[in-house]
C-alpha cells in the first residue's frame, strides 16, 4: 500500500503574504503529485477564534497522519503554528522532506537568523535544494543529510517560441528596487529593458534604459522583449556585492527559469550558484562584471546564439510542466521507501 503524502500549505494561488510565483507553483505541483494539503483554517484571520481553530486543526492532523506517511514543507514556513506542527510531524513520520525556497538568513546577511534556520534544518533528514552549490553549503553546515536538486524552479506557464536575434536589448525582470546595480547601467554600452515593480528615479533617467512596467508573472515569458536575460543582483555592476550579491552564489534564481521559458539566452555572474547550470546546458554565458557583457555578446556567432535557444527548449518543457520538482521528489521518496 502506498504511503500517504502530505504537504504543509501556506500559499494560495489568488494571494500570498511571502514568497512568489515559484512557491505557489510548487504547491500546485505537490497537489498534482497526490500530496494532500495541510492548510490551517481561517488562513488570513488573526482573531482569537481563528487561532483556537488552528490549534484544534493542528492537533487533529497530528493524530490523523500515520507513521508511514511522507510530509513535505517549503522553507521558510512563516506561521509559528506550522513550524511547531512540522517539528512534531518530523519526529513521527517515516519521511519529512524540506524543499528550500529561500534561506532568509543568508539572503539578509543575518547571522542570528541563519543560526535559527540551521536549527530548523537539524530536525529534518531529507532536502530538495536548488543546485550543487546549495548542497555543498548544507553538507558543510549539517553533514549527513539526504539531498536532491531541482536545478531550475518550475514555472507553470506557457513557453515563448518567438524568434530572437542577437542584437537586441538586455532584459532584466524582477523586484527592481532591491537591485541597486540597475542605477549604474548607463556606464554599460548596451540597451536594457526593465520589467517589474520598484523602479527608482535613478534607474528611469538613464538614457540606455527602457522601463517596460509591471506585467503579470504568468504573462512575462510572452512579453519580454530583447536578446538576453540578465541574472544579477546586489549593489554593484562590477561584481556580486552586498547581501543579495553574496546570496546568489547559493541559489538558482527564479528569473533563470523565466528567461528559459521566454527563450532568452542567459547572462549570469560567474560566481552565481546557477552559473554551472548555464554552462552545463550551454544556454548563455558568464561574466564577472557587467562591463564584460559587450565582449561576450560579440564573441557569439549567429549559429551559437541559435544553438543556445535550441538548448533551452527541453528545459523549458520541464519547467513549464513542473517536472523539475516532480522528478526530485520521486527520487527522494524512493530513497525514503
Amino acid at each position: 500500500m502506498k504511503a500517504q503524502r502530505y504537504f504543509i500549505s501556506e500559499y494560495a494561488s489568488e494571494y500570498f503574504f511571502h514568497g512568489g510565483i515559484g512557491i505557489i507553483d510548487a504547491e500546485k505541483i505537490l497537489e498534482r503529485n497526490g500530496f494532500i494539503p495541510i492548510r490551517q483554517p481561517h488562513h488570513y484571520s488573526f482573531s482569537l477564534g481563528a487561532k483556537v481553530a488552528r490549534v484544534w486543526y493542528s492537533l487533529k492532523i497530528l493524530t490523523a497522519v500515520k507513521k508511514d506517511a511522507v510530509v513535505v514543507f517549503i522553507h521558510p514556513l512563516h506561521a509559528r503554528l506550522n513550524k511547531w506542527l512540522c517539528r512534531k510531524l518530523a519526529k513521527k513520520v517515516i519521511g519529512c522532506i524540506c524543499i528550500i525556497g529561500d534561506i532568509d538568513g543568508l539572503k539578509d546577511d543575518d547571522d542570528a537568523l541563519v543560526k535559527n534556520e540551521i536549527e530548523e534544518f537539524r530536525a529534518v533528514k531529507y532536502f530538495i535544494l536548488h543546485n550543487q552549490a546549495m548542497v555543498n553549503w548544507l553538507n558543510d553546515t549539517l553533514p549527513g543529510k539526504s539531498t536532491e536538486v531541482i536545478e531550475f524552479f518550475d514555472f507553470l506557464c506557457n513557453r515563448n517560441d518567438k524568434t530572437r536575434i542577437n542584437n537586441g536589448p538586455i532584459v532584466f525582470a524582477g523586484n527592481l528596487d532591491k537591485s541597486r546595480f540597475l542605477e549604474q547601467l548607463e556606464t554599460i554600452p548596451l540597451r536594457f529593458n526593465l520589467y517589474g515593480p520598484g523602479a527608482t528615479g535613478d534607474m528611469m533617467k538613464q538614457t540606455n534604459v527602457n522601463y517596460q512596467g509591471i506585467v503579470d508573472p504568468y504573462q512575462l515569458p510572452a512579453q519580454l522583449e530583447g536578446s538576453y536575460g540578465l541574472v544579477w543582483d546586489g549593489d554593484s555592476a562590477t561584481g556580486m556585492k552586498g547581501s543579495l550579491g553574496h546570496y546568489m552564489q547559493f541559489i538558482s534564481h527564479r528569473k533563470v527559469s523565466l528567461y528559459i521559458l521566454a527563450g532568452l539566452p542567459i547572462i549570469i555572474s560567474e560566481t552565481a550558484g546557477a552559473a554551472t547550470l548555464v554552462q552545463k546546458y550551454q544556454i548563455g554565458f558568464c561574466v564577472n562584471s557587467l562591463e564584460e557583457i559587450r565582449a561576450g555578446i560579440n564573441s557569439i556567432s549567429a549559429s551559437q546564439y541559435e544553438q543556445m535557444i535550441n538548448n533551452m527548449k527541453p528545459l523549458a518543457k520541464k519547467i513549464a510542466t513542473g517536472d523539475c520538482l516532480s522528478a526530485a521528489l520521486e527520487r527522494l521518496i524512493k530513497r525514503i521507501s
